[in-house]
């Protein structure tokens, strides 16, 4: 089965015919499906957050963990000393000018989300924060160049646009417009994403929401266990705290009796993150339970996001439609601006 990320080996199976999108024999390039649309440009900005309410899905540190974090944080000059050179390989994919500004990360908050995932225990959480300091050094993911992940984004298969009624940072995930086989590539390019977001996020935002099309899902191929392996590994290990809602869209019958299979096996926190939306369903009329060992996780579209800012090709009202020129100029924009921005604080410091 495909992961629900939509990575993995080319999907030969046609898309399901949409209003905006033709099924084809295989993807093509964005601006080949809307050739007479010029596009129009993604969403990356967020209003502030007003209604502070919004942010009470950030639970706060126990006595016990907030003892962690305050140990946790005395010890931030020895835990980003001796730090590794960026690595050869990384070397190729990243722009060298970019600060790595390792002090600009290492906020109140992302030590917090790590005391969180590592249940407040401190040798755990000192473990788990070097090592992603150790990764951040030696493989600059914020520095990944657009050039080197371009390919990746052409047919629209994943990307960041918007935000949903949290104010979180959509991902959206087609699956069926896999372009690509190299692994790697595109584990890079979900990375990249995941930075974009987050340096997009309002305060007190931390979360991200994925927007997953899965109308066409098929078990025709599969990614590798090494493949998901790695991926989850990096998610897990550097970015954690980071997943609000997964929200998969239109699953077909087997996906969900997959589904309630392994979710007696899948950890409750994260498998409460998970949802089923029958677009079509009214609101309030699927909600999800309350129980984590449920396996019906089903919620209505309202649940997770305003309509009108949801795009039309996940059964919203918003009449966005991907172009590659467009969003890939905003993309250069944004990547030209955040680093002109590192270096201006570099330069004062």
């Amino acid at each position: 089965m495909r992961s629900i990320f939509g990575f993995g080996k080319t999907e030969d199976v046609p898309a399901s015919p949409r209003a905006s999108e033709k099924a084809a024999d295989s993807p093509k390039p964005a601006d080949e499906q809307h050739a007479a649309d010029p596009g129009m440009p993604p969403i990356f900005d967020c209003q502030p957050v007003t209604d502070s309410s919004i942010l009470q899905e950030i639970k706060p540190l126990s006595d016990d963990e907030k003892k962690v974090f305050d140990r946790i944080k005395a010890e931030v000059p020895e835990l980003i000393k001796d730090l590794p050179p960026v690595d050869s390989e990384s070397l190729q994919f990243i722009d060298p000018e970019m600060p790595l500004d390792i002090e600009g990360w290492l906020t109140d908050e992302c030590i917090a989300r790590y005391v969180r995932a590592r249940k407040g225990v401190y040798e755990d959480t000192r473990k788990a924060l070097r090592k992603t300091i150790e990764w951040r050094a030696s493989t600059r993911p914020h520095a990944i160049r657009p050039d080197v992940v371009e390919i990746e984004s052409q047919t629209g298969k994943a990307y960041f646009n918007g935000f949903d009624k949290f104010s979180r940072p959509v991902i959206y995930m087609y699956n069926h417009r896999e372009n690509t086989k190299g692994a790697d590539n595109q584990i890079r390019w979900i990375i990249y994403i995941l930075e974009n977001c987050i340096r997009h996020m309002a305060p007190g935002v931390e979360k991200v929401t994925l927007a997953i099309d899965a109308t066409s899902w098929g078990f025709s191929n599969s990614v590798s266990i090494g493949t998901a392996k790695k991926f989850l590994d990096v998610l897990g290990n550097h970015y954690p705290e980071r997943l609000g809602r997964a929200v998969i869209f239109q699953p077909p019958r087997f996906f969900v009796g997959f589904y309630n299979l392994v979710s007696p096996f899948i950890d409750p926190v994260t498998k409460a993150k998970v949802a089923f939306v029958n677009p079509s369903a009214a609101p309030n009329t699927q909600n999800q339970s309350q129980d984590n060992n449920s396996s019906s996780p089903w919620i209505s579209v309202e649940d997770c996001f305003d309509r009108d800012l949801l795009e039309k090709d996940c059964y919203g009202n918003w009449a966005f439609q991907y172009n590659h020129t467009a969003y890939w100029s905003a993309i250069e924009t944004e990547f030209a601006q955040f680093k002109s921005r590192l270096l201006a604080k570099q330069a004062q410091n």
